[in-house]
């Protein structure tokens, strides 16, 4: 059944500080990145691959276990990445409809998955977003994890996304670093936007500290705040938002 709106009005007709476009499909497709050998192939730079399904969720069971009882405890159980991640197996159907992708470095002798990366779509938003990236606990101090984002990066960048997020745990001051010094923008701090697993049987309900990046052409189209309509309270925030920033 098709969508009918002739009859419907914006709330407020907007966009008068910023271009607009015909609406038209939508689509991202993960790009298919080929594999990166560092090390003199000692390690391996790729997308997922169903046979290094288990090692990926074991990275995870290890380095982000917070992520138990959480939206995305699908991490943590290798039985559910063929519904929700795509894999180079079948990348051509895979790229289009699974809405994760996620990049490992791989051991290349020991199939190990040593670090990784989850970038996660919302299409018809054009948004990516860089999710999650962890390394294995023993691993944490050889910045295993730089080559990781700049493979991750390129995959967003291919993927058509005009739009990129990102969060950060308040208990991880280290990745909030990383998008500072990454050119990203504060979009500000979520209280108790996840739960997460504290040890034994308990959770809570974590807070993030968001970002996000336009690309392409994006910053073409978005309302400038001159034609925004905020209460006093939230324009104080967004004044310090802007100055800290340095803009939009």
């Amino acid at each position: 059944m098709a969508i009918s709106i002739e009859e419907s009005r914006p709330y407020r007709k907007m966009a008068t500080t910023c271009r607009t476009r015909p609406v038209r499909p939508k689509q991202i497709v993960w790009p298919k990145i080929e594999p990166v050998t560092l090390e003199n192939g000692k390690y391996r730079m790729t997308l997922l691959r169903r046979d290094l399904i288990d090692a990926a969720a074991r990275l995870w069971q290890l380095s982000y276990p917070e992520l138990y009882g959480s939206p995305h405890e699908f991490l943590l159980d290798p039985d559910q990445y063929e519904r929700w991640v795509a894999l180079w197996d079948r990348w051509e159907e895979d790229a289009k409809s699974k809405v994760y992708c996620m990049a490992v470095l791989e051991d290349v002798a020991s199939g190990e998955v040593l670090s990784g990366s989850v970038l996660t779509k919302f299409e018809r938003n054009l948004q990516v977003e860089f999710s999650f990236v962890a390394t294995l606990p023993h691993l944490r101090e050889r910045r295993l994890t730089d080559e990781v984002r700049r493979f991750a990066r390129k995959v967003a960048a291919g993927s058509g996304a005009e739009y990129f997020t990102t969060f950060c745990e308040t208990w991880h001051d280290i990745t909030q670093k990383w998008c500072l010094k990454g050119g990203w923008k504060i979009a500000g701090v979520f209280p108790g936007r996840f739960t997460r697993w504290n040890g034994d049987n308990e959770e809570y309900r974590g807070c993030t500290v968001h970002f996000y990046q336009f690309t392409q052409e994006a910053l073409n189209y978005v309302t400038r705040p001159e034609e925004w309509h905020l209460a006093p309270e939230v324009k104080k925030v967004w004044d310090v938002i802007w100055e800290v920033n340095g803009g939009l």
